[in-house]
């Protein structure tokens, strides 16, 4: 799932063939940056791809590879967080090797040698549009609280605080540009406004105004949404709980960003924590993740050992509750790479977001992605139903066996290449009008399933809706309120249908599409731009919202699919935190959020819009 995830930009425009042998080759995009555009060093695998494996070779074997006198060698600076690397490259050490080096070829060295991307120390001053009043929080206010707003991760919010009439005239009140090229989705709680991002930053800002309430900086960046419960020990009687690429999850008082706690929820290499943790009843169900995927063409990565696991913590002290893999079965050895490298398996079935609760039935449901490896991996491509107080797995029901991928050719899977069809997107758990319920959800075939949660029992499932494929049909999330459901779909403009589906929940039947325009002037900064819906779609009553891959943001009819509104959220803008022209870009992952008479999202994801992204917040009039 990280070509997907990633790969919405990486792949945007890349042509796909199969060479000779049938291995995946590429043809570099055609891609035009707007003038001024700087491709930042956290992207920098993106649109100008830096392999750091020869640059080791070339500037750092000679010391680490075997160790000089006191050098760590290869092991010890893999075991090594990416932050401690790039520091030694940049301020320590090494500065003297880095300073040789482009920013772009220090964070390919430092990916290559951790699995990661370093969080730089960026400027840590105080925020130039700081709150002159910190009210108290205002739990009775308006919420998205979470991924899906809701424990059944619907993304419908029933009381917005504007009707599908307003829509047209909702104008940008406020923008707020911050560092991070991914970026958690905005949470709403009463007056206040909370988002993160990869840049290791986390803002509590106010809903209304965008001035800065409290900023937290830690070298570890967050993109999975957060959550905010009832803590005994916060002095607000709050807590703020965010997970993030270093796979530790931290609770903070929601009023003034005091760490209540930290948990680090596992250690693997390259793990991280991308799905949304959700919270209910004083636990959090943490989904974990991992990108060997990206893996592939580090020939001496022993790959690949990670498979997908849920962490449930105390959410009042953070201590581990129970950890449950998705599969009861360690990866073993299982072969020699070209390199010489040995290599394990099964490996993988990542779980990229959010669990679904099920309070009546005591049971949490989450989407795996696929395999790793060419060994047998049942519970990969997968939906899976969990006891919410042991983790015992009740029922699995795989879609597709053998889904075997790796985005490199030195690591991939011996036999038949899988077509990358994860799911990434989280479960709906849906009650219908007769009061009968489903579990419903979409992955990258482009097919939306239905499952009794009871049995796992399939109980419809619709043809493909598009192509799918790597870069393809549903990525991050459906959304339902209830009478339909609506699949957004990321296919390639040549080769499938990209656009919206509505669905009836009862029976997959279609009930409308639309597809997205073609050929739209792109004025994505980067240059990369498709008509593709790859962001998490969200619903209020009478109209759906979808941000697409060139930019715009869009609102649909739920009745029949008739166009409301579009907004470009490229256009550059000066923030109400001073930074003057701020470019949005392409819109991905976390979707809009909507609370409180206002809409917000972020713009820019993975890159596009340069180093900053920028955060919209929506009202009618710009009121």
């Amino acid at each position: 799932m990280l070509l997907a995830r990633w790969g919405a930009a990486a792949l945007a425009g890349m042509a796909i063939t199969l060479a000779a042998g049938g291995a995946l080759a590429q043809t570099r995009p055609v891609v035009v940056p707007l003038p001024g555009y700087v491709t930042p060093p956290e992207n920098s695998a993106g649109l100008y791809p830096i392999s750091g494996e020869p640059i080791f070779r070339d500037k750092c074997a000679t010391c680490h590879e075997p160790a000089v006198d006191r050098a760590p060698n290869r092991q010890q600076l893999n075991a090594r967080s990416p932050e401690e690397v790039y520091d030694a490259l940049t301020v320590g050490a090494m500065k003297p090797v880095g300073d040789a080096m482009t920013p772009a070829e220090i964070y390919g060295v430092v990916r290559f040698l951790t699995g990661k991307s370093p969080t730089p120390q960026t400027a840590q001053g105080p925020d130039p549009n700081v709150c002159r009043v910190h009210g108290p929080l205002q739990p009775a206010g308006p919420r998205w609280n979470g991924w899906g707003r809701d424990l059944a991760n619907s993304r419908f919010q029933p009381n917005p605080g504007l009707n599908a009439a307003d829509i047209p005239r909702l104008m940008v009140k406020w923008a707020f540009s911050y560092p991070g090229t991914k970026n958690t989705q905005p949470l709403v709680f009463g007056d206040r406004l909370f988002v993160a991002s990869l840049a290791g930053k986390l803002y509590s800002l106010d809903a209304a105004t965008g001035c800065v309430h409290w900023r937290y900086d830690f070298r570890g960046g967050a993109r999975a949404s957060m959550s905010i419960g009832k803590h005994p020990d916060a002095a607000s009687g709050y807590a703020l709980y965010v997970g993030d690429d270093r796979m530790f999850m931290r609770a903070l008082d929601a009023a003034s960003g005091k760490v209540l706690w930290t948990t680090q929820v596992d250690d693997h290499r390259v793990g991280r924590i991308t799905g949304s943790p959700a919270l209910y009843n004083n636990v959090l169900y943490v989904p974990l993740s991992a990108s060997e995927e990206s893996q592939g063409n580090v020939a001496t990565y022993n790959c690949c050992t990670f498979i997908g696991t849920v962490v449930a913590l105390d959410a009042r002290t953070g201590r581990p509750i129970w950890k449950q893999a998705i599969l009861n079965e360690k990866p073993r050895p299982t072969r020699l790479n070209p390199a010489g490298t040995q290599m394990y398996g099964p490996a993988g079935g990542a779980i990229w977001s959010a669990p679904t609760i099920d309070a009546k039935r005591g049971q949490l449901y989450v989407a795996t992605g696929d395999s790793y490896t060419e060994v047998d991996h049942p519970t990969s491509d997968a939906v899976l139903a969990m006891d919410l107080k042991t983790g015992k797995i009740r029922w699995t029901t795989q879609v597709l066996a053998n889904d075997n991928f790796m985005s490199g050719t030195i690591n991939g899977p011996l036999g038949e290449r899988g077509p990358d069809y994860d799911f990434g997107s989280s479960p709906n758990l849906v009650r219908l009008a007769n009061g009968r319920e489903l579990v419903i959800t979409g992955n990258k075939s482009s097919i939306v399933y239905a499952m009794d949660p009871d049995t796992g029992r399939m109980v419809w499932e619709t043809p493909k809706l598009g192509s799918g494929g790597t870069s393809g049909g549903v990525e991050w999330s459906t959304a339902t309120d209830g009478r339909r459901v609506y699949a957004p779909l990321v296919d390639s403009p040549t080769a499938g249908r990209p656009g919206l589906v509505a669905l009836d929940t009862a029976t997959g039947r279609e009930v409308w599409r639309v597809d997205t325009p073609k050929d739209l002037p792109c004025n994505v900064p980067s240059g990369r731009c498709r008509p593709g819906i790859s962001q998490a779609a969200t619903v209020i009553p009478g109209a759906i919202f979808v941000g697409v891959l060139d930019g715009r943001l869009r609102a649909y009819a739920t009745a029949d699919g008739k166009p409301i509104w579009t907004f470009d959220t490229t256009t550059p803008r000066d923030t109400v935190n001073g930074v003057k022209q701020a470019p949005g870009g392409y819109l991905d992952m976390g979707g809009p959020v909507v609370a409180g008479g206002r809409l917000y999202v972020h713009s820019g994801y993975n890159g596009s819009a340069g180093a900053n992204n920028l955060l919209l917040a929506f009202s009618v009039d710009g009121k």
